[in-house]
């Protein structure tokens, strides 16, 4: 259930409300304001939903109910059904319980203080309008506690104390509620919109490391209908694997899963990699996947470019930190000249270590080969 951002009469909550239950909006109005009656209680419900529900696109039922008394009602109907709601209440307790509009003020100026501040959230805090308003009810608010504190001043009874306490917590907790409520959603879709990114940026990196480094080497070789076979028939093998058993790869160890990111690279160029590993072998976790594959790029861009027969991959787990060395002989290159197009390096290797909180270097010349590191807690 969402709350309607747009078009809403006080809050969007009989908007939602009819949405989700796919009720006319104009019997939800109704009921809540012949609920307001019962001590408040429509009232107390229409604000906790208010507090706890988020704002979103809704579209509210108009079915038989508003289209018979359409006609009959006269122009601000829902006008009338909010004063309703307001004032019934109001008169209940003063003409049927005995309670003094004296008595009721605090509450009032608690309630108007409310709304005020609670507009001001769902409009935004960021602009003038929105702080002065949300500061104008936060005034009410404690002023309204202030004005009932006072009033039982002088009243020893346990009573009185008790209900100045709860009407403290009531006035706080209508500032501080709705306020955490909005912020914790504003959070949480945050962290949505993170993983999200996070998500296509390593799609984009896997899809680099593997099918568009194939289809290279296919073009290169189109001439030789066996090795682009071969090429193809593995690229199909590993994006199995990648698509269907994540879950057995996620249970192998950090040098297992580079012990056989080198035979894939090895099978993919003709190179000769022969990995050494140093340090106590760990459980293959994300970061260090991830890790892996990174030093995986390392690989297959001295396989790509370097114009060697062999890698050196070097791996050591030592005083918890995990850093994998690759090492090659080469034509070497000048980091700084690398054209922006270039994606292998910068956000296979750099970009994703610097995902998961790690750190790559690349120490490289012409003529003098490549060294690539990557380092991670683990």
């Amino acid at each position: 259930m969402k709350r309607a951002s747009e078009g809403s009469v006080v809050a969007g909550v009989a908007s939602g409300v009819s949405a989700h239950l796919n009720v006319d909006v104009l019997l939800v109005r109704v009921v809540f304001a012949a609920a307001s009656v019962a001590s408040g209680v429509g009232l107390f419900v229409y604000a906790s939903l208010w507090m706890l529900v988020k704002t979103g696109d809704v579209t509210p039922v108009t079915g038989n109910f508003s289209e018979r008394f359409a006609a009959k009602l006269p122009r601000g109907t829902n006008g009338l059904i909010i004063a309703f709601a307001i004032v019934a209440p109001i008169l209940v307790a003063t003409m049927g319980v005995g309670l003094s509009i004296f008595a009721l003020l605090p509450l009032i100026i608690v309630a108007v203080g409310a709304f005020l501040a609670w507009r001001a959230y769902d409009r935004g805090l960021s602009g003038t309008t929105g702080i002065i308003s949300a500061v104008s009810g936060a005034v009410l608010v404690f002023a309204g506690i202030l004005f009932m504190a006072l009033s039982w001043q002088g009243n020893d009874s346990f009573g009185a104390a008790l209900v100045a306490v709860l009407l403290t917590l009531v006035g706080i907790g209508a500032l501080v509620v709705p306020l955490g409520v909005r912020m914790w959603n504003q959070l949480t879709e945050q962290q949505a919109a993170k993983a999200v990114s996070d998500e296509r940026a390593e799609i984009a990196s896997r899809l680099h490391d593997s099918v568009l480094q194939t289809l290279a080497l296919i073009q290169k070789r189109a001439d030789d209908p066996q090795e682009v076979a071969r090429l193809a028939r593995g690229q199909e093998r590993e994006l199995r694997g990648w698509l269907f058993d994540s879950e057995e790869k996620t249970a192998q160890t950090v040098f297992a899963a580079l012990e056989s990111a080198c035979g894939e690279v090895e099978d993919l160029f003709g190179i000769t990699i022969r990995p050494v590993t140093v340090g106590e072998d760990i459980a293959l976790t994300e970061d260090t996947k991830l890790t892996v594959m990174a030093a995986r790029e390392a690989m297959v861009n001295a396989g790509k470019h370097a114009g060697v027969d062999s890698v050196d991959v070097y791996a050591e787990h030592l005083a918890g930190e995990l850093s994998i060395f690759v090492r090659d002989r080469g034509d070497g290159f000048d980091s700084d000249a690398i054209p922006e197009d270039r994606h292998g390096i910068r956000d296979s290797i750099v970009e994703r270590m610097s995902r998961i909180g790690g750190s790559a270097k690349i120490k490289s010349a012409p003529g003098d080969g490549t060294e690539v590191t990557v380092t991670i807690e683990g």
